[in-house]
């Protein structure tokens, strides 16, 4: 019986996601209705940027009144398009929900009665294929990476599992958990885009920090096994692989390590109250506030990147200046303040520096600074707000119809802002070309000294040479290829002892996992190890070990038919640097002018020059030693503060109170 002094009365938010299946989602909800509970708050169907058929049957179905629609506009993948659901939520409590799961009457209360113990910290049910056979009743890791799903499989039917217990994790297709948990164990990470392992590191990360991840066999719900990841249109193929190795080199240490653990090991649930409650204000300073006074928009997705990056220095020092209640990064389409929150630590920060709006909710009129990133000539957007100014990472080539459409927008802006003097030189180009009417145009040379970094290894012990940047296709690649042929030469020339490592995020995309694979067989039979969606932590050692790092985009490409190919600024070789390892890289476009700032004549215009420059510096201990020493200093041009200052400067002489 069901009392108003139950804390679970009426505070579980059900999170259902749909992308592209709607009559399958619609049988969800009707099995969600036919097992009505009082402790259900509210179901909140995300859409993850269905298309328009699909959408209108969500939203016939939508007029019964017994679920919120959120639109997303764009396909988010899992992860994500979950945490923004959290967003949504108003429950303590949260309840994910594949659209091809159905509940069964009980299975609310049944995983309510297992989450009030306070050491629990999540709880999945007991699942079933749709003819009645048991397909999962909690699932366990292994150090490989395999996983093992409880019960599928075996002779014995659904009655046979009728105690609760402790397993490794729980499919995420159904899971209970308090919100305050989920926030503070930051959520489903975007490591894992498009799919898999998603759900199982985030009950790993429950499971270290917050409890115990347990199953209740007595919640029942029918799960059609791999309907939503056999959908053609996720062009899923060849990533389960690549997740695993991130899962292994994430989790299999502990796993390894797994008798060594116990219960002790796990943080009670009260001792942690208080950081909840810290987390969730902290939460609440993210919610959508339309009329922020500063709006920093860009169109693009917000992946781990240089542009990214810029944005998410700017946002933090305008919350800084005017606080993050006030500061709105916007996107057309909705992304969560969890994925905020993840891309702000990813870049060093620790805090929220800002709240995700949706481009079409930004009350422009209420807007008193705004910062356009774009990426041609004519920026994606008018100016808006009292003061405007266009962040302009390269002037890409528009077509000219465009310019007779939005040529005018460009000189409405207060100034452009450019990465680098090189960017400067093109963007005066084309804006002659055009004979279009612009702005001031201001260098402000980004933030790129990593926070913190502590010089690694001294230089003579460093035997690693390495490459970070993206993998992914396409005209604007970092060019991993060169680096591994520099590196073979290298070898065939009789260096030794010497490894090479190349890390980088793999772009969410199929030809992003095809560009991955063939790099791992272009440095077949070298000492190479590839890190794919290397973490923060991870990364910093990397830098700390290597003596060199080799940053090769743009390679090959004519300055003058395709400067928009190039490295337009090159944050990655100044990151190197902070750690004292030197840089070497192609001599063209924005890195060749940023080492030169930091007094290093290390570019190169071809593989064989790549090698020899590489291996001099290898086998001159005395001379490679003095100048990763100086380069610990020089780098500090390129420091947060230093980019503050700049920024702070440019807001003074645009008369930004």
């Amino acid at each position: 019986m069901v009392t108003t002094s139950d804390p679970f009365c009426s505070n579980v938010s059900v999170i259902v996601l749909n992308y592209n299946q709607a009559a399958t989602t619609v049988e969800c909800l009707d099995a969600l209705a036919h097992a009505r509970s009082e402790l259900i708050r509210e179901i909140i169907l995300v859409d993850n940027g269905s298309a328009a058929e699909e959408l209108a049957i969500l939203r016939l179905r939508h007029a019964q009144g017994d679920f919120i629609l959120l639109e997303v506009g764009e396909n988010r993948f899992f992860g994500e398009g979950n945490n923004i659901g959290v967003d949504a939520a108003g429950g303590d409590y949260i309840v994910f929900l594949n659209n091809d799961a159905f509940v069964q009457p009980g299975w609310i209360e049944a995983l309510s009665t297992t989450m009030r113990d306070p050491y629990v910290a999540a709880v999945g049910p007991l699942f079933l294929y749709p003819d009645g056979r048991v397909q999962e009743v909690g699932a366990l890791a292994l150090p490989t990476g395999d996983v093992v799903q409880v019960g599928k499989g075996a002779v014995w039917g659904p009655d046979h599992y009728d105690t609760p217990c402790a397993v490794d994790f729980c499919s995420a297709a159904c899971l209970m958990m308090r919100k305050a948990d989920f926030l503070e164990v930051g959520g489903f990470g975007f490591e894992w885009e498009p799919a898999y392992y998603e759900d199982a590191d985030l009950c790993f990360k429950l499971r270290t920090r917050c409890g115990k991840v347990m199953v209740n066999p007595a919640a029942r719900v029918v799960h059609i096994e791999s309907k939503t990841t056999s959908n053609s249109q996720l062009h899923l193929h060849n990533i389960s692989e690549i997740n695993r190795a991130r899962f292994v080199a994430k989790w299999g240490p502990w796993l390894e390590a797994r008798q060594e653990h116990s219960a002790s090991d796990l943080v009670p649930r009260i001792e942690l109250a208080e950081a909840n409650d810290l987390d969730l204000d902290q939460a609440a300073c993210g919610h959508a506030t339309p009329d922020a006074r500063v709006v920093l928009y860009s169109p693009y997705p917000l992946t781990p990147g240089g542009g990214e990056r810029v944005l998410f220095e700017l946002a933090s020092h305008f919350s800084t200046l005017w606080g993050t209640e006030h500061v709105a990064i916007s996107t057309p389409h909705r992304y969560s303040t969890t994925r905020l929150r993840q891309i702000a630590g990813t870049f060093g920060f620790d805090r929220v520096v800002g709240t995700s709006v949706p481009w079409p909710e930004i009350n422009q009129e209420k807007c008193a600074f705004s910062v356009v990133l774009g990426n041609t000539i004519l920026p994606p957007t008018r100016a808006f707000g009292e003061y405007c100014v266009y962040q302009l990472q390269f002037p890409f080539w528009v077509p000219e119809q465009e310019i007779v459409e939005r040529g005018s927008w460009l000189g409405a802006f207060d100034e452009i802002w450019v990465y680098s003097e090189f960017v400067r030189r093109h963007v005066n180009g084309l804006v002659r070309h055009y004979g279009l009417s612009a702005p001031a145009i201001r260098v402000i040379t980004p933030p790129a000294v990593w926070p913190d970094a502590d010089g690694g290894l001294p230089w003579d012990e460093r035997r690693t040479i390495l490459s970070v940047g993206r993998f992914f296709a396409g005209g604007h690649n970092k060019r991993q290829d060169v680096v591994i042929e520099a590196f073979r030469r290298m070898v065939e020339g009789g260096l030794e002892g010497v490894e090479l490592a190349l890390a980088g995020a793999i772009h969410p995309s199929p030809a992003g996992r095809a560009r991955f694979y063939e790099l791992q067989e272009l440095a077949a039979g070298l000492p190479c190890t590839l890190y794919p969606n290397i973490g923060r932590e991870d990364l910093a050692t990397l830098y700390g070990r290597s003596a060199v790092l080799i940053h090769a985009a743009g390679f090959g490409v004519d300055p003058d038919e395709f400067p928009e190919s190039l490295e337009h600024f090159g944050i990655t070789p100044i990151e190197a640097a902070s750690f004292g390892c030197i840089p070497v890289v192609y001599g063209q476009g924005g890195p060749c002018d940023v080492i030169r700032t930091l007094g290093c004549d290390t570019a190169f215009s071809t593989v064989e020059e790549c090698a020899h420059i590489v291996t001099a510096l290898l086998r001159d201990l005395i001379g490679s030693a003095a100048l990763s020493l100086h380069l610990l200093q020089s780098s500090q041009v390129f420091s947060a503060e230093a980019f503050q200052s700049r920024v702070d400067e440019a807001l003074h002489d645009i008369g930004v109170p």
